[in-house]
């Protein structure tokens, strides 16, 4: 195999002339600007993240060969003092601490608010379609989360980026 193939990636992302083998979420991930790692294993918290305007935060997609088109992880990096924008989507994303200190507020159905703190090997869970804001609680230091998510599987059934992120 050519050595600029990835032979876990679809025909689609080798060559686009063949539209075989289709990756909606790959996609998407493409364009969402953050820096895409794929391999059979990743340091999280080594990797480099860069911009992502969806969450005004900093972020890396984390890909694990053989992850197939159910689950996948990013990771978010919010700068010292900073906080990312509130967000809500229908993927499920359960979140663990990989650095730093912060918290998180989500915002229910009804308006109320339920904000909690979070660090290192924590794990949290946000409910589905609920708002949701990450805050830095460092002045000093980044704070970086892991997010493993079932947004592929979610892309892939629904193949519509406003109904996934913007769904009242």
């Amino acid at each position: 195999m050519p050595a600029d193939k990835n032979p876990y990636q679809s025909d689609l992302h080798r060559n686009k002339e063949h539209m075989t083998l289709l990756d909606p979420y790959l996609d998407f991930a493409e364009s969402e600007g953050p820096a895409i790692y794929e391999d059979f294993g990743l340091d999280l918290l080594a990797i480099e993240t860069k911009p992502w305007p969806r969450f005004d935060a900093r972020g890396a997609f984390a890909h694990v060969h053989g992850r197939g088109d159910f689950t996948s992880c990013y990771v978010l990096e919010v700068p010292a003092g900073s906080k990312t924008r509130p967000v809500r989507h229908v993927y499920e994303a359960f979140f663990y601490g990989l650095s730093g200190r912060g918290s998180t507020t989500v915002w229910a159905p009804d308006g109320s608010q339920h904000p909690f703190e979070w660090g290192p090997k924590s794990l949290f869970c946000v409910p589905l379609n609920c708002r949701y804001q990450i805050f830095n609680g460092s002045g000093r230091e980044p704070a970086r989360v892991a997010c493993t998510h079932d947004l592929p599987l979610t892309i892939n059934l629904f193949h519509n980026i406003d109904f996934i992120f913007d769904n009242e």
